[in-house]
């Protein structure tokens, strides 16, 4: 039998869990009645992608200013079931709206532009970051030297901050490999930092979650992985050769071979042709693998999922050297008088 000190220590407690209670509700309402600024009311215009989510939305907002650091956007929206209703098209917002004004005009789907009236951009697998500028511009998204500029040495603090999930594994300044391929659908004259983050966003979504229970069974790191995964995407035109290709890379690397991958010579030529030519081996770049032993130093493509996998988990072959078969296959050998003969016989 409980003493009279017991329950008045239980109504206590009570009272203060009340307390506590009432206080969270209370700072959770006047969170939703504040605005970043309540004094700027330009309108911005931010376009929100189909399928984005909540995390990705707040950032969003919280680059154009729209929302405060750190504010309780993704609870609210949940709390309020706005996540899951929240409609894809180009808003107009403004400082000076209230968290609760933006959730509202987000599930209402008061938009400036409807989703209907953007462009579809598809970028195949294995597409570097100089032919996604050329893909943007011909659906006339946006500048392709714009583009390139941001995502090959116009990384922000700000961006970093946004995406540290991804940047804490990038050494560099590119994000070549890091913009995942994939369908998308994009405003004309959208902004491209919003073109790149949606990306970014994309890759978080798909790759992140297997490297971390990849990344036990390598001793490579996520930037070497997407290196690799990016040669691999390159050199593959069979999808079923995708490991066996790996396998080689991974057994040169075994045997402090080069890799002598020729799409790594045609990512280091200004410009490009389609087959490989011997004088083009001496050029002088980190990405001549021919030259310089080892991986080079970043992706020469954004790879796909598969290719990443593959890059993981190669085939167990002894094969170290393949040359390409007219229909896009590959002769593999694990001898260089064998890969000689492989030559010969596809000439």
């Amino acid at each position: 039998m409980n003493s009279p000190k017991a329950k008045k220590g239980v109504r206590i407690g009570f009272w203060i869990f009340v307390l506590g209670f009432g206080i969270l509700i209370i700072l959770f309402a006047a969170s939703l009645l504040q605005a970043a600024n309540p004094l700027d009311r330009t309108q911005y215009k931010i376009d929100i992608p189909k399928g984005a989510s909540t995390k990705t939305i707040q950032s969003m907002l919280e680059k154009k200013s729209i929302l405060r650091r750190k504010s309780s956007f993704s609870i609210a929206s949940r709390l309020l079931n706005v996540s899951k209703n929240i409609q894809a098209g180009q808003y107009e917002l403004s400082p000076s709206d209230t968290l609760f004004t933006v959730l509202s005009k987000l599930k209402r789907g008061d938009v400036y532009q409807p989703e209907e009236v953007r462009k579809m951009v598809t970028f195949p697998e294995g597409m570097s970051i100089y032919k996604m500028g050329e893909a943007l511009r011909k659906n006339g998204i946006s500048d392709p030297d714009k583009f390139k500029g941001l995502v090959k040495e116009g990384i922000t603090e700000e961006l970093r901050n946004r995406h540290w999930a991804i940047f804490k594994y990038i050494p560099s300044e590119s994000l070549e490999g890091y913009l995942y391929p994939d369908t998308y659908w994009f405003f004309e004259k959208g902004e491209i930092e919003d073109l790149v983050e949606v990306m970014l966003a994309r890759f978080e979504e798909l790759v992140l979650p297997f490297w971390a229970k990849a990344k036990k069974d390598t001793k490579y790191s996520l930037h070497e992985i997407i290196t690799l995964a990016s040669i691999i995407e390159k050199e593959a035109q069979k999808k079923e050769e995708r490991k066996i290709i790996s396998s080689v890379y991974h057994n040169r690397l075994e045997k402090n071979m080069f890799m002598a991958s020729c799409p790594t010579i045609k990512y280091a030529l200004d410009e490009p042709t389609k087959k490989v030519y011997y004088e083009q081996l001496d050029i002088k770049s980190p990405y001549n693998t021919y030259k310089n032993k080892g991986l080079p130093p970043g992706p020469i493509c954004n790879p796909g999922l598969e290719s990443i996998k593959a890059a993981v988990y190669p085939a167990k072959t002894n094969y170290y050297y393949f040359v390409a078969k007219k229909d896009g296959s590959h002769y593999f050998s694990a001898t260089w008088d064998g890969h000689q003969k492989a030559k010969y016989n596809n000439r």
